[in-house]
């Protein structure tokens, strides 16, 4: 235990894990402190727990439509949607676009970094002869020892 202790690499990786485990306390708390509201949906009304007594009055078969005067609030939208949909799609859209601009730029330094480095790399060690080291040599000498 006491050579593992006075390794660098074991030191290194208990830094890291600490360095993680902190890193993971702080987003944490930034994620629960921005984090909305748990009812920021729509409010689901509560249904009755008898059936209502008297029959409800037949509504007339033309609807009847009122027009706001000049004077009034401005017309809300239906509340069956709670969110514009066409800013989220228009924000889903610019998202998607950088996401994608992002991964053509990383095949690209990819395919760079392959054609750049390791290429020419694994080019020039297949190049140069087998018998790099001595001990693969095959002299004469050798061969004619072996029964």
């Amino acid at each position: 235990m006491k050579a593992r202790l006075r390794q660098p690499l074991f030191w290194i990786v208990v830094v890291e894990v600490v360095v993680l485990f902190a890193l993971f306390a702080v987003s944490w708390r930034v994620y629960l402190a921005h984090r909305p509201a748990a009812s920021a949906g729509l409010a689901v009304p509560s249904l009755p727990a008898s059936p209502p007594a008297a029959p409800p009055r037949a509504a007339s078969p033309l609807p009847t439509t009122a027009r706001p005067s000049a004077g009034s609030a401005p017309v809300r939208k239906p509340s069956g949607v709670p969110i514009d949909v066409g800013a989220l799609n228009r924000d889903q859209a610019g998202l998607e676009r950088t996401e994608d601009a992002i991964l053509v730029r990383l095949v690209r330094v990819a395919r760079d970094y392959l054609e750049a480095i390791v290429l020419p790399a694994v080019r020039r060690a297949e190049s140069v002869k087998r018998t790099t080291s001595p001990a693969a040599t095959r002299s004469e000498a050798a061969i004619t020892k072996m029964p």
